[in-house]
């Protein structure tokens, strides 16, 4: 059989085709290496617009805090829609082509590649050489940024189910660790490569993305078949949030609840982390953007290195003793970055160049935090909704899902904007200098990874009696992201 009849199969759903997989994932992969860029310059562009036009502003971290919360809130409200429409949708996208998810991606991929091309062409790195468009600048800027959130919402939901909607059940395991993969390389192009080309050009570095963004689409519309009817594959109605909760407060056993709170606890922490690094980067180390980036991937690399061997270690230990030792590696990995950023120490304040990095001793130690706080990262994420899973029990794996994904998104849009708001009366309070007040960020972050802990002690069951397994059944909700947005 040849290598066109072979993939031609795989099309079908006859058999796994690595190649076949990987371009299914092409979809993931732009959106893991479009929101690691995002997470990272966004927020030091728009502190940037603020102080050049406003000057220091009492609260300008929860306004950051804010509109970086805007794509949690789009995905929120828009993605559980999107999806349902998408099921059961059949319609023309292209020459003799149809299908259900195509058609949101043939719209929402090119739109969300123009609008992250514009995310530099706006960004205050252009824009500061007009001092009298700063204004015109910050509101194309936050334009962008509305349009790129809701395109970017418009085709996730579709993008992640191509992979079960097109892979034999017997195969999606495989395929799911794939596709999972590849996020991660996504992720890593973004928060080590694009920095390297963005130090030279910042226009060039936006549109290379995006025009990787366009290829990928490519790739996809030639070479995605959907079926006009599926089979082995689990449509799930949208969770309804209030009633799942009234069933799991209902229960005697309260593992759940206080497995969902550590679940809030530890997504508040990290969500934390993401959005404010790259302003204690520039702020506290003084670093370019580009460079804070780098530290910041060390993170996402070690994440993804021991991702599968936190699963082994799982099976070997028990999923709730991995998270504890998970939760304990963050916990003293950031209390000691937290240590570094309040404790000034000339030596570590003392600059060097690192690997072409004009950066202080102390930036290399938080990257070394961070390597560790990536190994307990996995030993968390990759086995929390697993516990999830199982004492939502076999017949409610949807519930499960959808009420684990509530409270990671909770988390998400509540931690940027609580923790923001807090720096900045911290500020107001300690009468601190400008951008002293994120030199706080790892202690916050390291509170809620405590809290977390705490709540995971008074979980006493990991599962339904007489019910095990590390993946959902075979159908779309099985396509678990590595990163949390």
């Amino acid at each position: 059989m040849t290598f066109v009849e072979k993939f031609k199969e795989a099309q079908n759903g006859k058999r796994f085709s690595y190649l076949f997989t990987i371009i299914i994932g092409l979809g993931f992969f732009t959106t893991a290496i479009t929101w690691a860029i995002y997470n990272v310059y966004i927020p030091t562009y728009i502190e940037d617009y603020l102080e050049a036009i406003w000057g220091e502003l009492a609260f300008a971290t929860t306004i950051i805090g804010f509109i970086m919360v805007l794509d949690n809130i789009a995905a929120v409200l828009m993605q559980p829609w999107i999806g349902n429409i998408s099921d059961n949708t059949w319609k023309r996208y292209g020459r003799k082509k149809k299908g259900r998810r195509m058609p949101f991606v043939m719209v929402g991929l090119p739109i969300g590649a123009v609008f992250f091309i514009l995310l530099g062409v706006f960004g205050f790195d252009i824009f500061s050489n007009f001092e009298s468009s700063l204004m015109l600048g910050f509101i194309l800027l936050l334009v962008t940024i509305g349009g790129f959130n809701i395109s970017m919402a418009l085709f996730r939901s579709p993008v992640v189910s191509l992979m079960p909607d097109l892979v034999a059940k017997e195969y999606r395991s495989r395929g799911n660790g794939l596709i999972n993969l590849l996020g991660g390389v996504g992720a890593l192009i973004g928060l080590f490569v694009f920095p390297m080309i963005e130090k030279v050009n910042t226009i060039v570095a936006f549109i290379l993305i995006g025009v990787i963004l366009i290829l990928c689409l490519v790739a996809l519309y030639f070479s995605i078949k959907e079926p006009e009817e599926l089979t082995d594959v689990i449509k799930s109605e949208p969770v309804k949030i209030l009633p799942a909760l009234k069933e799991i407060f209902a229960r005697k056993d309260k593992s759940m609840i206080f497995i969902l709170f550590a679940i809030f606890s530890w997504f508040f922490g990290y969500n934390v982390v993401e959005t404010y690094f790259s302003l204690y980067g520039v702020n506290v180390l003084l670093m370019e953007k580009a460079d804070a980036s780098l530290i910041l991937g060390v993170l996402a690399l070690t994440f993804i290195l021991f991702a599968f061997p936190a699963g082994l270690i799982a099976k070997k230990i028990g999923r709730k003793q991995s998270i504890l030792i998970g939760l304990g590696i963050i916990i003293v990995s950031l209390g000691t970055a937290s240590i570094f950023s309040l404790v000034s120490i000339p030596a570590l304040d003392a600059r060097t160049i690192f690997i072409g990095m004009d950066i202080p001793y102390v930036a290399i130690l938080d990257a070394g935090c961070f390597f560790f706080t990536g190994i307990g990262w996995a030993l968390v994420n990759i086995n929390s909704i697993v516990i999830v899973w199982e004492l939502a029990g076999k017949e409610k794996i949807g519930m499960g899902t959808g009420i684990y994904y509530f409270f990671s998104a909770a988390a998400a849009i509540t931690g940027p904007l609580i923790i923001g708001g807090i720096l900045d009366l911290l500020n107001l309070g300690l009468d601190l200098q400008a951008g002293e007040k994120y030199k706080f960020l790892f202690i916050f972050a390291t509170l809620f990874f405590l809290i977390a802990s705490i709540l995971v002690l008074f979980v006493k069951k990991t599962g339904v009696e007489g019910e095990s397994g590390d993946l959902p059944p075979e159908g779309k909700l099985e396509n678990i992201e590595p990163l949390a947005e």
